[in-house]
């Protein structure tokens, strides 16, 4: 700790103090006279602003500070405190400023219809008792804005410090530890300097980014970038990862009102270990929950929508897979893209059945291809200006994970979302912007006039980034179900009656590719009932159509009651009844017209 001055050398408020004044034997320290100071010496400020990871002999606490707006509306007032043991107990450097400040007589005639910004550089995170006080001030005086800055974290692995800080975060303080750029600022206007420049020590960077990562940890905050390192350590699509046990997302949240863009937030996660959890519970907080939990408490409105985008290190597993379709059902104004780097236990039927559900839910769920890594490394890493680096076998990971992944999710949905159907199903007139195109199927096998099993799914158009190469075109829900009854289902020796529910009639090519199936399967029939016509005016798809009723399928449009039968077969409703929408009888007379007429001109 820095040496006080005796009465000889007695120091003057608001000036810096030599630290090389020393007691002559006789003499006798007087009562506490240095706060507030000007400035800090060079040496000071390196040796206790220092953010190093494990310090030693920083016992003492500094706070310099800067008020915004208090004095007045232009005034800018800067100045230095420390920590008093003399001739009293000691006083942190915290209460010591919260003393001073509420003495000062323009504290006294705050405008409580404004807001006045206090900001604190600290050499050391609060403690429990200041943090405690600081709260109660900021109760208190509800038009201040504090913002906290350190360098260090202050007892940052015990749980009773780390509950401090965030009553602290609860109580409308902005904690944030201080950056490479904070320092220098703190040099420039904190330090008696002598007009040299501030000079970045090892791992300042480094360092900072460590520490900050542990403070949102414990906030349950967001961090504003990963470190190159952490980054190209989690984020790499390696086969084989089991040793990875960190899941980061990298997120953006796209507020829309009335189909504009609102505000846009990003931000990283990473799975909270549970000691740093308030409680101390048995089970680690996962990525996805602190994403849920943070986005719940900080941005949901029902009358704006969001588009969320995840990029993950680690797949969901099935616990918060089952949580975030659970989430989606519940706000029906959130779309969610989910983009990963490796599969996790991708073998599991447990967690593939997790990716399954999600996919269900109608969140878009991809590999990350390699243009997405360097994307990630633009928007989310502290990068300093370096390019993305492509390692070694990036692009063919990504084709062997998005192989994998589109196994997974080539298999029928087991059901639809109320939300999907009510979407997606209605027999509009006008539905240009509905761009996928989803089946119901019934398949029943027969042999000897018998029954012998009955399948029935949901299947859906899939995405030209969820297939193997990036082909040009997308593979239609047709298509995607006529793969899979080829592969799972179809045996020449039993016949076989087919149901399709669809939300869009087939395109001409799909139905060239139905009819040769149906040529080529004489025990198949075909039945296909669709909720709206594509490009009805359209003579090639007319021409699809007439080929699909000359080859032998039943094609007709839904009525009313085949709506209600998909809602209560291919629909999780949880028990709900079928809303019959709106011109649904109308609208069903109108388009089977329509269909018939197609038809006869066949």
């Amino acid at each position: 700790m820095r040496s006080r001055h005796s009465r000889k050398a007695e120091p003057v408020l608001g000036t810096s103090i030599s630290r090389e004044a020393a007691w002559p034997e006789d003499d006798t320290m007087e009562p506490w006279l240095s706060n507030p100071m000007e400035k800090l010496y060079a040496d000071y400020f390196y040796f206790h602003f220092t953010n190093r990871l494990t310090p030693q002999g920083r016992n003492g606490c500094y706070i310099c500070y800067e008020m915004e707006g208090i004095r007045s509306p232009t005034s800018v007032d800067r100045g230095v405190f420390e920590n008093e043991f003399y001739p009293k107990p000691r006083v942190h450097t915290e209460v010591c400023f919260l003393n001073w400040f509420t003495k000062l007589p323009w504290a006294k005639t705050l405008d409580p219809g404004k807001k006045y910004t206090i900001t604190w550089y600290m050499s050391w995170s609060p403690c429990v008792d200041c943090a405690e006080q600081v709260a109660e001030f900021l109760k208190k005086h509800n038009c201040v804005r504090l913002r906290i800055k350190f360098p260090r974290l202050y007892h940052g692995n015990k749980p009773k410090y780390q509950q401090g800080l965030r009553n602290l975060d609860a109580a409308g303080a902005e904690l944030a530890v201080m950056c490479p750029e904070d320092f220098k600022y703190c040099w420039d206007n904190f330090v008696d300097n002598l007009g040299w420049s501030f000079w970045y020590w090892k791992g300042i960077r480094w360092n900072y980014h460590v520490l900050d990562e542990k403070l949102r940890e414990i906030l349950c905050n967001p961090m504003s970038s990963l470190s190159p390192r952490t980054y190209n350590f989690h984020f790499p699509n390696l086969p084989f990862a089991s040793e990875w046990n960190n899941t980061y997302i990298c997120f953006q949240v796209e507020e829309r009102k009335n189909s504009s863009p609102k505000t846009y937030y990003k931000g990283v996660f990473r799975n909270q270990p549970s000691h740093l959890q308030q409680g101390y519970p048995e089970e680690p907080l996962h990525a996805e929950q602190c994403f849920l939990s943070w986005f719940d408490d900080k941005c949901l409105s029902p009358p704006v929508d969001y588009n969320v985008t995840w990029y993950m290190s680690w797949s969901p597993c099935l616990e918060c897979a089952e949580e975030v379709v659970s989430f989606l059902e519940e706000h029906e104004n959130v779309s969610l893209t989910i983009s990963i780097s490796r599969l996790y236990n991708c073998d599991d039927e447990d967690e593939q059945h997790g990716l399954q559900l999600l996919h269900e839910a109608g969140a878009q769920v991809a590999m990350m291809s390699p243009e997405d890594f360097k994307y990630c490394w633009d928007t989310f890493v502290d990068n300093l200006g370096w390019s993305f680096w492509y390692w070694k076998g990036i692009r063919r990971n990504y084709y062997a994970l998005d192989e994998k992944l589109r196994e997974i999710l080539c298999n029928p949905m087991s059901s639809l979302s109320p939300r999907t159907y009510n979407f997606h199903f209605p027999n509009l007139p006008f539905a240009s912007g509905w761009n996928n195109t989803y089946i119901c199927f019934q398949v029943e096998e027969r042999k000897n006039n018998c029954l012998k099993s009955y399948y029935k799914g949901v299947f859906r158009n899939q995405p030209s980034h969820l297939q193997q190469g990036y082909p040009e075109e997308p593979l239609h829900a047709e298509q995607c179900f006529l793969s899979w009854f080829d592969d799972k289902c179809l045996s020449p020796r039993v016949d076989y009656n087919v149901t399709w529910y669809m939300s869009w009639s087939p395109c001409l090519e799909c139905a060239e590719e139905v009819v040769s199936f149906l040529e080529e399967h004489e025990n198949v029939s075909l039945t296909i009932s669709f909720s709206r016509l594509y490009n009805c005016d359209d003579e090639d798809q007319q021409r699809g159509l007439q080929l699909l009723h000359e080859a032998g399928a039943q094609v007709a449009m839904m009525c009313p009651e085949d709506f209600e039968y998909c809602w209560d077969s291919f629909v999780d409703n949880r028990g709900r009844s079928f809303w019959y929408w709106h011109g649904i009888c109308w609208n069903y007379h109108v388009l089977d017209e329509k269909l018939r007429e197609i038809l006869r001109r066949g």
